[in-house]
């Protein structure tokens, strides 16, 4: 009677163990492989059907709205979190341009111009009318109010190692560099740290999750539970990669690899 009392609650620990481990595990099922131009990327598609462009110096919605300035060169970024104050950053201008959902420019930071110098390598998107920077000067994420043009204060995170990336939704926000990849909160505190061993460079957002990768491997980022999970996929080298709804696209060589993301 003990024996089998102790084989029920191992096997109950087993199964939990398994079913733990493997939730939310995420899949890939090949859609379809196209060539693709280097310049023109497809950056989101929202709820309401509209694409969303980049083309060199030219940010574009559907096939009838533009936005660009020829003064400020090449685009480094589009932050299409908020689809009413859309984010182009211009990394060699050290500029933040906000558009509506018009692409009707708003307002416009040249942190240049700032009540104290920065040299600000990226941006997202944070809450109200703030965006996330990292200040390459100090080594430091700072919160900034576009429309107030100031740093929000008490809100800089200082993290280790050479900066690549960073990306967020209103909650949170994610930041890899060459060592470190860590979990930020809306407050700028450090709340989840750890190695970045396998040399990831590129991170998107998935729902409230994110997706890491490297040259040739991607993995899931559970926000929830932080944990890790590895997506298996065909080999591919990959270039960058991104996420529109419940689909991930990825960019090898001289083609784009279109995947549909499924889970178990």
């Amino acid at each position: 009677m003990y024996i089998d009392v102790m084989r029920a609650q191992l096997l109950f620990l087993f199964i939990f163990f398994v079913s733990f481990t493997t939730q939310n595990q995420i899949l890939l099922e090949k859609i379809e492989s196209s060539k693709y131009e280097n310049n023109f990327r497809l950056l989101k598609v929202d709820d309401m059907g509209n694409k969303y462009y980049l083309d060199n110096n030219k940010f574009l919605k559907k096939n009838n709205l533009s936005f660009s300035d020829l003064s400020m060169g090449l685009i480094s970024k589009a932050d299409l979190h908020n689809p009413l104050k859309i984010k182009i950053w211009y990394l060699d201008f050290n500029t933040l341009v906000i558009l509506d959902n018009f692409l009707n420019e708003i307002t416009r930071v040249n942190f240049n111009e700032t009540s104290t110098f920065n040299e600000i390598n990226n941006i997202s998107s944070a809450n109200e009318n703030t965006v996330w920077v990292y200040d390459e000067l100090d080594m430091t994420i700072k919160k900034f109010d576009f429309f107030k043009k100031i740093f929000v204060e008490q809100v800089e995170t200082k993290i280790d190692g050479s900066f690549i990336k960073l990306i967020s939704n209103y909650n949170y926000l994610w930041v890899l560099t060459d060592e470190f990849f860590y979990k930020i909160n809306y407050n700028g505190t450090i709340i989840y740290k750890s190695e970045n061993k396998e040399s990831y460079d590129k991170i998107r957002l998935y729902k409230n999750d994110v997706i890491l990768a490297n040259y040739s491997e991607l993995v899931h980022f559970e926000n929830e539970r932080e944990l890790f999970a590895n997506i298996k996929h065909e080999k591919l080298f990959i270039k960058d990669f991104f996420v529109i709804n419940e689909t991930l696209y990825i960019y090898d060589k001289d083609q784009l690899n279109k995947f549909l993301i499924l889970s178990y």
